[in-house]
């Protein structure tokens, strides 16, 4: 089998699910959360199971689910860290 053929049926990358946890406008964790929602902590804690993996749309500016997607997703920039959800 030659080169050309090998690169011409090489399996294709995975796709990127466009998913809010994987989104560069998802801020996720309870520290964040509690910083992000004035008046959170007296509801609770950002850190409690009603928010469980759930992440702060910095795009609409809602809380969302981490598997959630809508039309607006875009990847994270290469190298930034961001906190997880």
């Amino acid at each position: 089998m030659s080169l050309l053929t090998l690169i011409r049926h090489r399996p294709a990358a995975p796709p990127v699910m466009a998913a809010c946890a994987r989104c560069r406008f998802a801020a996720g964790g309870g520290a964040h959360l509690e910083r992000s929602i004035p008046g959170l902590s007296v509801f609770g804690s950002g850190f409690g199971s009603s928010i469980g993996e759930s992440c702060l749309c910095e795009r609409h500016d809602r809380l969302v689910s981490p598997d959630d997607s809508c039309a607006h997703y875009e990847a994270p920039a290469a190298g930034v860290d961001r906190e997880e959800p």
